[in-house]
């Protein structure tokens, strides 16, 4: 995922370029890019005459393109009557927002008064699919997303994620390359090969065995957690500064952070150990120490209920350190439809 500044009307024109040519590398066909490039456009567009500046996220794979659009502003008063075609505040023809809901799926928004918007557009390499009205997108039990972003001025990105599923529950891994450049993203794209190689074992045993594997690199933060469907429990295993915690859905619940031993996997991870936790329905976060652990989704109405790439595009608006590789994953902690419950 790379980054673009959007704080004047002449760098929407480098968001747009810069969207269109991520899409077309990933095998996006001419009318998808271009799609994206409208997206793009309309999103930087929007953080200009309504954000005061912003950020705009972009990830291709060859499906479909992310896209964020990140900033602190005003916030949206009337989020509904903003959406509707027809209506502006700044003096436009009051399209951008509703263009939006039919080139993207899912697009979401979230915004507070005085406190930002985020918003999320998501462009199938196939044609789009209509978006949901009100710019809400329903999230499906067990969803999950993640955004990397390496360190200003880097290309390559020591911070990764991946996880795994099977009926029974899902493993999701995180890992943090010791410093950044080219030599921490070594760590971490092997760290998480060797995850891929393990990710049907405990999250106790897949530490072990990727604290084996990256022993020839400078090593890793890295944090694992399986999430058992039939006992709503997840297990927890990390050593180094990767976050782990799970914010339940229901008000007055414990937020539960989980312990992560000190050392460096590949190097001196002397106590590898799995702690156990209760999880209903809820959201589990999971982060590097890009991102300062010093956020509180409570502080955010309405962000449980969101789409968890707007959960972690929020946590990285507010919480990013601005000087390492950043990574957030949110992960819905309800079973998926066919899982074993």
């Amino acid at each position: 995922m790379f980054e673009v500044l959007v704080t004047e009307q002449s760098q929407v024109a480098e968001a747009r370029r810069r969207a269109s040519a991520a899409a077309t590398a990933a095998g996006f066909g001419e009318t998808a890019a271009g799609r994206v490039a409208l997206v793009a456009t309309e999103l930087a567009s929007n953080l200009v005459k309504h954000g005061g500046g912003g950020r705009l996220l972009v990830d291709a794979t060859d499906h479909h393109a992310d896209l964020l659009a990140l900033d602190s502003g005003a916030g949206i008063a009337d989020l509904g009557r903003c959406l509707a075609d027809g209506y502006s505040t700044a003096g436009t023809a009051g399209n951008g927002l509703g263009a939006l809901q039919r080139l993207a799926h899912p697009f979401a928004v979230v915004s507070w008064p005085g406190r930002g918007t985020a918003m999320l557009a998501r462009v199938h390499d196939q044609q789009a699919v209509p978006a949901l009205p009100a710019g809400s997108a329903e999230v499906a039990p067990g969803a999950l997303a993640g955004l990397v972003v390496p360190r200003p001025g880097e290309t390559a990105c020591g911070d990764a994620w991946s996880h795994a599923d099977d009926a029974e529950g899902r493993t999701v891994f995180v890992v943090d390359g010791l410093g950044h450049g080219m030599d921490a993203a070594r760590a971490a794209n092997e760290a998480v090969a060797q995850f891929q190689r393990s990710r049907h074992q405990p999250p106790d045993e897949i530490v072990h065995a990727v604290h084996g594997a990256i022993r020839h690199t400078r090593g890793a933060a890295v944090g694992v957690a399986r999430i058992h469907w039939a006992s709503a429990t997840v297990s927890f295993a990390g050593v180094g500064n990767i976050a782990s915690t799970f914010v339940p859905q229901a008000p007055g619940q414990p937020v539960r952070r989980m312990v992560s031993h000190n050392g460096i996997v590949g190097h001196n991870a002397r106590k590898i150990q799995a702690f156990d936790y209760p999880c209903g329905d809820g959201l589990l976060v999971m982060h590097s120490d890009g991102i300062a652990t010093s956020w509180n989704l409570a502080t955010y109405p309405g962000l449980l209920q969101a789409h968890p790439l707007l959960v972690a595009g929020v946590l990285y608006r507010d919480f990013a350190r601005g000087r390492d590789d950043a990574t957030a994953v949110v992960v819905d902690t309800r079973p998926p439809r066919g899982a074993v419950s």
